[in-house]
């Protein structure tokens, strides 16, 4: 969330953010809205130092007179009192609209988000891994599934409706292999501690890392008890440290969480509907770190490496992409996208977002360390990226490791968790 005093400072910049996102926001509004809320205290402060004046002149009479004729005498600081009070239920109501107005805004991108109008202006930083040179057309991994009866979306749909799958057999071992394998190499190797959060979040949690109010529409609500199902660990472990004050030396927090996440996927439509791509049910490893500011964009870095290291291993290859202003998450300052290459689809497609949201996330959820004992606190940076999407990289072994007589080679870094080398052999 952005700092009102920063969007009053800062107007212009902000109004350039705004234009590189193509963002629609009432920025005007907030600022008119703010220099009346200007005038309002000022008049508060004025009416506050005519009361004291008035306090001071009546002190010792009203000592010596009626109560008759202290009511008379005391009326028009009263009155003034009165007015006060008024003024301050203005302020109040203003800063109630300013701050549902603040939290429509988008972050601001960090300078080295290059500019463009969608996905197709992202930037390609890098790549990895030599595509598969294959001697028989690849087929997609949802043709692949059924075949090979390991995944069954029909019987998903008959139980959850479009977009629902069931993993079945070696198909279920694959994805727990998945999420057990980059659990592991990420808290044994990159340093992340793993917790288990609640798949329920509140909307104070939701509101606190941005998918509110932007996002409601494609959140599954539990409109009895207002709690959503989560749409991404990134939203109960961030609120891990909701209100609260980090302690010198705790920094950096680093987190690894397997959740399923739910999203309705509104306005999708006609996107993605076959296969594994774009569910509305689905596991994820979100990593998660809190840094102090300074470290947050080599945090990033690094945090890009980490996810690398296990398309790595799996011996996927995939690209880098740096996200342009217009393709740029609500939150964050700065994002990378892996994509994955899918040979059975012939395109990349995502496998994880990486990205800083500086102190965005940590201001809407009151997120602050301590840099030593004493100090004043400060907010942290908030960072997350996909570890991965378990669905999509399962789909991503599946088209690239595919054979002629329709087996899938398991990758040689999950035949420890899957007990077989061939998915498909009699």
């Amino acid at each position: 969330m952005l700092h009102l005093d920063f969007v009053r400072q800062h107007a212009d910049l902000v109004r350039e953010a705004l234009r590189k996102r193509g963002a629609e926001v009432p920025l005007e509004d907030v600022l008119a809205l703010a220099e009346m809320r200007s005038g309002l205290i000022a008049r508060r402060d004025a009416l506050r130092a005519k009361a004291r004046q008035e306090e001071e002149v009546l002190r010792e009479t009203l000592a010596t007179v009626s109560e008759e004729m202290r009511r008379r005498l005391s009326a028009p600081l009263q009155a003034i009192r009165n007015d006060v009070k008024g003024v301050e239920v203005e302020i109040a109501q203003i800063e109630t609209d300013l701050h549902m107005l603040l939290l429509q805004f988008p972050n601001i991108p960090h300078a080295s988000v290059p500019e463009g109008a969608g996905e197709q202006e992202n930037v390609e930083v890098r790549s990895w891994g030599e595509s598969v040179n294959f001697l028989h057309p690849p087929l997609p991994h949802w043709e692949l599934g059924e075949r090979l009866k390991i995944i069954d979306f029909e019987r998903g749909t008959k139980i959850a409706g479009t977009r629902f799958s069931v993993m079945r057999g070696l198909g279920a071992r694959l994805e727990r292999a998945l999420l057990n394998f980059m659990l592991d190499v990420h808290t044994t190797e990159h340093g992340y501690v793993e917790v288990l959060p609640p798949f329920l979040v509140k909307r104070s949690a939701m509101l606190g890392t941005g998918q509110l109010p932007k996002f409601e529409d494609d959140a599954y609500l539990c409109v009895q008890d207002d709690l959503f199902l989560n749409p991404t660990a990134e939203v109960p472990v961030t609120n891990l440290h909701r209100d609260e004050i980090l302690e010198p030396g705790v920094l950096p927090i680093r987190y690894a969480a397997w959740t399923t996440a739910f999203r309705r996927e509104a306005g999708s439509a006609g996107r993605d509907t076959r296969g594994l791509t774009r569910v509305h049910q689905f596991n994820k490893v979100e990593l998660v770190q809190f840094v102090e500011p300074e470290q947050s964009y080599s945090a990033l870095e690094q945090l890009v490496a980490d996810v690398e290291d296990i398309l790595q291993r799996l011996v996927l290859p995939y690209r880098v992409m740096l996200i342009c202003a217009g393709d740029l998450g609500f939150s964050a300052a700065k994002s990378y996208d892996l994509e994955v290459w899918m040979p059975g689809q012939g395109r990349y497609v995502e496998v994880s977002s990486i990205s800083n949201f500086e102190t965005f996330q940590a201001r809407r959820a009151n997120i602050k360390y301590r840099p030593a004992a004493g100090a004043h606190a400060q907010y942290v940076h908030t960072l997350n990226g996909s570890g991965l999407a378990v669905g999509r990289t399962l789909a991503a072994v599946f088209e690239n490791y595919q054979q002629a007589d329709g087996t899938v080679v398991v990758p040689s870094a999950l035949r420890p968790y899957m007990g077989v080398a061939v998915i498909g052999e009699t």
